[in-house]
């Protein structure tokens, strides 16, 4: 019995460390959060609490939705999207809350505006968008029950303040008459006032408005010596102020003057024409250089950016600048490095928000050893078959739509079906006999997974790319295959090196002795699938053919490092991108018999109708044919 007792906690301890993200909800939850709030760039992450993150724009959803029944998860975590992205972006005012938070620093009193915000934007987001009221129903449901329990708990545990804070939660949200419970002879006696000003939160019509009956139960609170919260429930974000986030001036005197002394205005004659200067007692060169130490002056009204009239102290002016001299050294360097940082920040964006210090390392294949080149000559004789069949339809397709007459042009031969003359408004009626020469007017970039999942299947992927790669070699059409992993095992958190090794270039993929290299691919680490989706688009964007096609062979979802909950969205963007620029992506997803219908429909989420799956790996090749005759036919 106790053996079977731990192996039934070894198995609960598997499930919950092989727990994985539902990575078609989380897009969902991205793309509604983008499209409530109005802002593109705004992400979705997991927190202890929801809240709404300003800068940078970051919505949380709340770990308190998790392990409970699929719909009630589902549609918890959407309320708190609706209430962060339609709700707190449009009805809270931030200057209230700053104003408030300036106010106090009780835990229970910035709880308490969290929950009474909320109580009063809910209906104001369901006027908004009348579809939100299910998820708010379902919401208000299970939050009634938990804090019901948690009011009982923390009036044993006297945590009194806690009680308070279920209760009116219990009250703002109660559907029949809210009966208080006795919590502490403390607290008993103010119910009355409390249950009063509480109740007028349903008045309010702004934050102000329930900042101050916040405050007024808070007061009571700290009047009758009330311990401060314990717990936490919700959660108030900072508002930064105005003044924080203005730079400072450094030209602008910021110490008093010793004697108060105002000097009246004049008319002064003003230029809009800044002069610095720098000289060697300056140890930085930042900011205004022209200053002086004044420890005594009348004061101005006169703006810090405005010209004055000169008199003779300015002679001053003329030993400062007559002491300037040359940057040095060091300080040429401090520029250089600047320009660079900036440059660099520039770029970071460059491939994603999700792909940050996401760094594209090219490896170059080796010389392939004899293994290599006999495993490369069996996969070729056993693919020979499939490639002279493909080739022989391809060249007679062309062939037939070289000799095929063209019809209905406006242009050429007279043709006999000439009653079109009279019934159509803009008549074709002649014809070609033979097109001019055609060829293949297309480019093709493979892309192959090489994550350490794909230990055991890339035999059969090898022998599909050899098949891909003999194909196009035969059709002189240009190609390259390119395999992608991501090590993070032995450099720093925060650069993330990809690492691509191209098998097969364009500039040689006409050359015989271009495939053996195919056979160095090997299972490696992680995958990071948006990453190398758009260094493959930013390759095919230099070619000048007409159709351009990205292939990827991929077993599962991208997984990489701070990749797992928005690599879906990431790779999905990625391919957008692709098709925007007019170039077609195809995913051959390689799973297993077993594979559940999440994984088929987040594959499909995605690449779209892109998305074919291989139920066994050893069908590939038969998949991949019928794909690559299609594309090959559209570039004809």
């Amino acid at each position: 019995m106790q053996r079977k007792r731990g192996s039934r906690n070894v198995e609960r301890f598997i499930q919950f460390n092989d727990e994985t993200v539902n990575s078609a909800f989380w897009m969902e939850l991205s793309d509604l959060a983008a499209a409530l709030s109005g802002d593109a760039n705004m992400k979705v992450e997991y927190g202890p609490l929801a809240y709404l993150q300003a800068e940078p724009s970051v919505l949380y959803v709340s770990h308190f939705w998790h392990h409970r029944p699929e719909r009630e998860e589902k549609e918890g975590m959407k309320s708190d999207v609706y209430l962060r992205a339609l709700g707190t972006k449009l009805f809270t005012e931030p200057k209230e809350v700053q104003t408030f938070s300036g106010k106090t620093k009780s835990s229970f009193a910035r709880q308490l505006l969290a929950l009474a915000e909320d109580v009063r934007i809910e209906p104001l987001c369901i006027c908004t968008r009348p579809g939100v009221r299910r998820a708010f129903e379902t919401r208000k449901q299970v939050l009634r029950r938990y804090h019901g329990v948690q009011l009982k708990i923390n009036t044993a545990k006297g945590f009194y303040a806690d009680a308070l804070y279920n209760a009116l939660y219990i009250l703002w949200q109660a559907d029949t008459p809210f009966e208080w419970p006795l919590i502490s002879p403390l607290l008993d006696g103010a119910i009355p006032y409390i249950d009063r000003t509480a109740l007028s939160l349903f008045d309010a019509r702004s934050t102000g408005d329930a900042a101050r009956l916040v405050m007024d139960i808070t007061e009571v609170l700290e009047d009758i010596g009330v311990r401060d919260m314990v717990n936490e429930y919700s959660h108030l974000p900072e508002f930064q102020k105005e003044e924080s986030c203005a730079a400072i001036d450094p030209g602008r005197r910021q110490d008093p003057l010793e004697n108060d002394d105002e000097k009246d205005e004049k008319d002064n004659e003003q230029f809009d024409e800044q002069f610095s200067t720098w000289h060697r007692e300056s140890e930085e060169t930042r900011g205004t250089f022209m200053q002086f130490d004044l420890e005594r002056g009348a004061k101005t009204p006169m703006m810090g950016n405005t010209a004055r009239e000169g008199d003779e102290g300015d002679a001053a002016l003329a030993s400062v600048q007559g002491r300037s001299k040359k940057a040095t050294r060091e300080q040429y360097n401090r520029l250089m490095a600047e320009r660079r940082e900036s440059k660099e920040h520039s770029d970071e964006n460059r491939y994603g928000q999700e792909n940050k210090g996401a760094v594209a390392l090219y490896d170059s294949p080796r010389t392939p050893a004899n293994e290599e080149l006999e495993q490369y000559r069996v996969f070729k004789n056993e693919t020979a078959p499939v490639v002279r069949k493909l080739k022989r339809t391809i060249e007679k397709s062309i062939e037939k739509k070289k000799t095929s007459p063209r019809n209905d042009l406006l242009t050429g031969r007279l043709g006999r079906k000439l009653i079109r003359f009279y019934t159509d408004e803009n008549p074709r009626l002649f014809y070609k006999k033979q097109e001019p020469s055609r060829d293949i007017d297309a480019a093709f970039f493979l892309l192959i997974d090489c994550s350490a999942s794909m230990y055991d299947k890339m035999e059969d992927v090898k022998k599909s790319t050899v098949l891909f790669h003999e194909t196009l070699k035969t059709l002189r059409v240009p190609h390259e295959i390119t395999g992608f992993w991501e090590d993070t095992a032995s450099l720093p958190a925060e650069r993330k090196p990809n690492h691509f090794l191209t098998a097969v270039s364009f500039d040689r993929s006409y050359q015989t002795e271009s495939g053996p290299f195919i056979m160095q691919l090997r299972p490696e680490e992680d995958n990071r699938d948006g990453f190398a989706l758009r260094i493959a688009i930013e390759k095919l964007a230099r070619r000048s053919e007409q159709k351009k096609f990205i292939l990827v062979f991929s077993d599962g979802e991208p997984s990489a490092a701070d990749y797992e909950k928005n690599g879906v969205l990431d790779t999905h963007e990625a391919v957008l991108l692709a098709r925007k620029k007019g170039m077609t992506v195809f995913n051959l997803f390689i799973g297993d018999e077993a594979l559940d219908e999440a994984r088929q429909q987040t594959m499909k989420t995605i690449y779209g109708t892109g998305s074919i799956m291989a139920p066994d790996v050893s069908e590939l090749p038969a998949v991949l044919t019928p794909i690559l005759k299609r594309l090959l036919f559209e570039s004809i």
